[in-house]
């Protein structure tokens, strides 16, 4: 019988080899890192979602308030609800701390950004307010920026009492 190289029978070892083991390591990194980033844009965007809904629930309080009284608060500037600034409640006396609040009581808690240490800024006069707030990605309002809700209704980047 003749033999030939191809026909020498060699044991092989079961299991992998260093290179397959890296190649699927390094899908499973990019894959890993893929979720990572969808995960953190998607924060983001329900991060906005609440910023906008807490302007919204501010915007309601203060018509509430503005029915009954024919003006709104007077501020020059003022980051509601954050520590040391007596702006925990809107009542009939405007923003204050919940122990001096008055009769009747349009928000019993003033939202606060999403973020620690977030809070939005209100600067009204009789006539108008603006409520300072920030988005982090790409929203019904455009880009992320600052923005301001005003008294009107309107939410746009300027910074002027409607």
């Amino acid at each position: 019988m003749l033999y030939f190289p191809y026909m020498l029978t060699r044991r092989l070892k079961p299991g992998f080899t260093v290179l397959e083991v890296l190649i699927v390591l390094a899908v499973f990194g990019l894959l890993a890192t893929l979720a990572v980033l969808s995960l953190n844009s998607a924060r983001a965007r329900v991060r906005d979602a609440q910023r906008l809904s807490d302007v919204g629930t501010i915007s309601a309080a203060l018509s509430r308030y503005w029915l009954e009284k024919a003006t709104y608060p007077s501020s020059a500037g003022v980051m509601l609800g954050a520590p040391g600034t007596n702006t925990e409640v809107l009542s009939a006396g405007g923003f204050e701390k919940r122990e001096k609040a008055q009769v009747p009581i349009y928000l019993e808690r003033l939202p606060v950004g999403p973020k620690v240490g977030e809070f939005y800024r209100f600067k009204g006069g009789a006539n108008g307010y603006s409520i300072r707030f920030e988005t982090e990605s790409e929203t019904m309002l455009g880009k992320a920026n600052v923005f301001y809700a005003h008294s009107n209704g309107a939410m746009d980047g300027k910074d002027e009492e409607k």
